[in-house]
């Protein structure tokens, strides 16, 4: 089966499955305008990217993995959460999975359910390794959502 993406034919079969495809994940992504910091905030995407598509894959028809949602430092992440999670829930999802690296998300006071995870650059990491790294970051998410999903059932 493939990734469940943000697209007509996906969102068809989650309207069509919705008590079976309940959970959504978003991946956060920090834009800075610093130059010494856009290097830095790609490979944090790239990471965030592969490791969501990853998660989803997991997850194979429980779970959609969303657009990520872009923001800058100046932006207010408490409306930011808020209003995704308000349209998401709206839409019929039971579960939402915020992931980022960025650790504003960690300090927020918000009712958001953000899982932080640092940032592994993968750039210069050959398939294997890759692999490896993504499969070790998975095992310590997956307590995360098993312990959300039975909660939240």
């Amino acid at each position: 089966k493939e990734i469940m993406y943000w697209n007509s034919k996906d969102m068809s079969v989650f309207i069509e499955q919705k008590e079976f495809v309940d959970t959504a994940v978003i991946p956060l992504l920090l834009i800075d305008g610093q130059a010494s910091k856009l290097k830095q905030n790609a490979s944090s995407a790239e990471f965030l990217m592969a490791l969501t598509a990853f998660i989803e894959n997991q997850f194979k028809g429980r779970v959609i993995l969303m657009p990520p949602v872009s923001y800058t430092t100046k932006t207010s992440r408490q409306q930011l959460g808020q209003e995704w999670d308000e349209m998401l829930k709206e839409a019929g999802f039971k579960h939402l999975f915020f992931v980022s690296s960025d650790m504003g998300w960690v300090n927020e006071e918000s009712a958001l359910n953000v899982i932080y995870t640092p940032s592994i650059p993968l750039e210069n990491m050959d398939r294997k390794l890759r692999q490896s790294v993504l499969d070790d970051q998975l095992r310590q998410i997956i307590p995360v959502f098993a312990k959300r999903w039975a909660s939240i059932s």
